[in-house]
């Protein structure tokens, strides 16, 4: 195993508002330009967790990783 690039666009950020228990995800790139998500309440939300838009097998607890199969040339 080892660290990969991933398009930012298969990224979330989840945050909370634990006080009035509401919740927001983000992409990475929302940071840049607002910062920390403010709750309608006014107070700061805490970050809680990042979600990957992808495929996940719950049976062995991994990522599905489609394989691409090159395509054999034919003689013809």
């Amino acid at each position: 195993m080892g660290w990969r690039p991933i398009k930012e666009e298969l990224i979330l950020h989840r945050w909370t508002c634990f006080p009035c228990v509401k919740s927001a995800e983000v992409p990475p790139y929302w940071y840049a330009e607002h910062g920390t998500p403010v709750c309608i309440c006014g107070e700061d939300m805490e970050y809680v967790e990042t979600l990957l838009d992808c495929k996940f097998d719950p049976m062995r607890e991994t990522l599905v990783i489609p394989i691409k199969k090159e395509r054999q040339k034919n003689g013809s």
